[in-house]
């Protein structure tokens, strides 16, 4: 006899989901309205769901037109793409090489040595700060790009973990078999591996210019001259000494969000695939 009964639907969940689906998408609404309202109508002390006295651009126009602190949001946005790419994808290069020799080299206290590394991923980074401002001076390089370039192309701990996950997943016979038809380990690394890590180092990449877009304290410490100001520098000169203009801050939010956001957006198989890449590791 067949079950006619129906299963009761979870109702909890979605209303849980719903929740925080609102909770999420709440701030990104005011911000956006904030950004279209009039400046005397952001400022009033009552909140509005919705412009009551028009749509303004206003805010749009100051932000990509107008000079603060003697640099513009679209200078700020182009900084911040020549002074991190380059270090980047050096970074890249290094932490996947780094990775590679952890996961198929074999050498003594390969485990002690990755131990240590990992174990500075538990450090903030502000620690170093002091140290950072002492040795760059002390080299010449204050007020150029070079603390936010240099330091990136020596890679990164946690590029190297990722990828190093993955590079546990290829098949030592792959790695064997170039040995024998005569690759070193830099012949394997260049010629073998990157073609097959394509998508874990295009997910790294997403991952670390996300962090270098939203920084704000190293440039602000080591490029003090508006003409190298990034992009959240920039902002923070939409900000007034004594009143504030609302509409032109939310708008330089929005502005300096929509392309991290439609990248993340397009981007966001790259990062599933090479998340399932890392994790399927054979015990």
């Amino acid at each position: 006899m067949l079950n006619t009964k129906k299963k009761p639907k979870n109702i909890g969940s979605y209303i849980v989901m719903a929740l925080v689906v609102l909770v999420i998408v709440f701030p990104f609404y005011t911000l956006i309205m904030t950004s279209l309202m009039t400046e005397q109508e952001a400022n009033s002390a009552n909140f509005r769901w919705w412009p009551q006295m028009g749509f303004s651009l206003q805010g749009y126009h100051d932000v990509l037109f107008k000079e603060m602190g003697g640099v513009n949001i679209l200078s700020g946005f182009f900084n911040t793409l020549w002074i991190y790419i380059p270090g980047i994808l050096v970074g890249l290069y290094v932490s996947g090489m780094a990775a590679f020799a952890f996961a198929k080299m074999r050498f003594k206290i390969k485990g002690f040595i990755f131990s240590i590394l990992l174990s500075t991923m538990m450090l903030p980074n502000s620690m170093s700060t002091i140290a950072q401002v002492i040795l760059y001076d002390s080299l010449g390089w204050m007020n150029t790009p070079y603390p936010l370039m240099i330091p990136r192309m020596f890679g990164a701990i946690g590029s190297v973990f990722f990828m190093r996950q993955f590079y546990l997943t290829i098949p030592d016979d792959l790695i064997n078999a170039a040995k024998v038809d005569g690759l070193g380990f830099f012949g394997i690394y260049n010629h073998i591996i990157l073609k097959l890590s394509t998508n874990v180092m295009f997910a790294q990449f997403i991952l670390s210019f996300m962090s270098a877009y939203n920084d704000y304290l190293g440039p602000l410490l080591f490029c003090q001259s508006s003409n190298m100001y990034t992009l959240q520098v920039a902002l923070a000169f939409f900000a007034g000494p004594y009143a504030q203009n609302w509409p032109l801050r939310m708008a330089g939010v929005v502005v300096s969000m929509a392309p991290l956001l439609v990248f993340y957006i397009c981007s966001q198989k790259y990062i599933r695939k090479s998340l399932a890449l890392s994790a399927s590791i054979k015990g």
